[in-house]
């Protein structure tokens, strides 16, 4: 059996393959065929406030997963210049806000530098890749810091019409802040940055660990000690502080941080210790380009599913309610609205094995 930092060395396919199944649960779950509450699943919906779905834990997973890939990709040039290395960083995060501002421009048809999913990725990547030189106790200790820093500004910070203390929408400091920061209709909030850095860095040192393990079974053991420890102290962080996504609350953030231990165990053991990269060959196809699926399919949705016009029973409709409304019509709303976002995760899996075949491997 090789070691688990030998394998690390070369390529984590189980890396691959959980962050290629979170890139096509992304695109399970931002593809209904309706977004009809009484009609797709609860599960696929985001909490509506507090709360947390299958939905909701899409994010903190590539966030995770983004942590737990540098340290591997860090060892494999870590003789390389430091500033050098900043430097490269600084630009890999500028793409990717400029990859997330392009898109939100595309939904919106009007240039924009909005606030969103791949700009938040890019500036927490960034912040990250500051702190890799130091040791493990330094990155464990910063990631603790930041929920309880999180915490004591919701808990003891007032501003005019917020209620000190509060996790109501609307009344709570963060958001306050961010009503002079961010656009009217932007979901996230700049202060859940701040818990939303320390799921990276629980990320970064999942990685570390992988590359001190000696075996691949003690890095399932020690996945499932910490996924099961971070749900467990996550639901009991929850009675105080509610489990809240778009506040990103610090029990959010270790319950969730839980979650993406636990499910990464799973790819963990069934490809490095069981050796059933096979059967995961199609997350892997995913893994593997999953920032050019993200904006290809973007793209995709926005420019043709949505803007293309056919026809349906004597009217025009678009091919996503044209596909929505064939599939219901014999499968019923419910599961022609599934069908309907496996039909996007299908010409997802098309483009990216294309890429694959071509050896195409799109990196920012």
């Amino acid at each position: 059996m090789n070691t688990a930092a030998g394998s690390a060395s070369s390529r984590l396919l189980s890396l691959d393959a959980f962050r290629g199944f979170t890139i096509a649960g992304m695109l399970f779950v931002n593809n209904p065929g309706t977004w009809n509450p009484e009609i797709v699943p609860s599960q696929l919906m985001h909490a509506e406030w507090n709360g947390c779905t299958f939905a909701d834990l899409i994010f903190p997973f590539f966030l995770f997963i983004v942590g737990a890939a540098m340290p591997i990709s860090f060892a494999r040039r870590k003789d390389a210049d430091a500033w050098s290395g900043i430097m490269k960083a600084a630009r890999r995060a500028l793409v990717l806000y400029l990859l997330g501002a392009f898109l939100k421009s595309v939904s919106i048809n009007e240039p924009v530098l909005h606030f969103g999913i791949l700009q938040r990725i890019g500036i927490l990547y960034f912040a990250a890749y500051l702190l890799l030189p130091f040791g493990t106790k330094i990155q464990a200790a910063v990631a603790i810091a930041l929920l309880f820093v999180w915490w004591g500004l919701m808990a003891f910070v007032s501003a005019p019409g917020v209620i000190t203390g509060s996790f109501v929408r609307d009344v709570n400091i963060a958001q306050y802040i961010d009503s002079f920061i961010l656009a009217p209709n932007d979901k996230e909030t700049i202060v859940s940055m701040i818990p939303g850095l320390s799921t990276v860095l629980f990320g970064v040192l999942t990685g570390k660990m992988i590359l001190n393990r000696k075996d691949h079974r003690s890095v399932v053991r020690n996945l499932l000690i910490a996924g099961g420890a971070g749900i467990v102290i996550g639901l009991l962080w929850n009675i105080v502080v509610p489990l809240n996504k778009i506040l990103w609350t610090s029990s959010f953030a270790v319950y969730t941080a839980g979650w993406s231990s636990l499910v990464f165990a799973l790819f963990y053991w069934a490809i490095e210790v069981r050796g059933f990269s096979k059967a995961a060959f199609p997350f892997i196809v995913y893994g593997m380009n999953a920032i050019a699926l993200y904006v290809g399919t973007g793209l995709f949705v926005r420019w043709i599913m949505l803007s293309w016009q056919v026809p349906y029973q004597g009217a025009m409709t678009s091919l996503t309610g044209f596909f929505y409304k064939s599939f219901a019509s014999f499968a019923g709303p419910v599961i022609g609205s599934l069908m309907y976002s496996l039909l996007i995760v299908g010409i997802g899996w098309l483009f990216c094995y294309w890429l694959y075949h071509k050896k195409i491997f799109l990196k920012v």
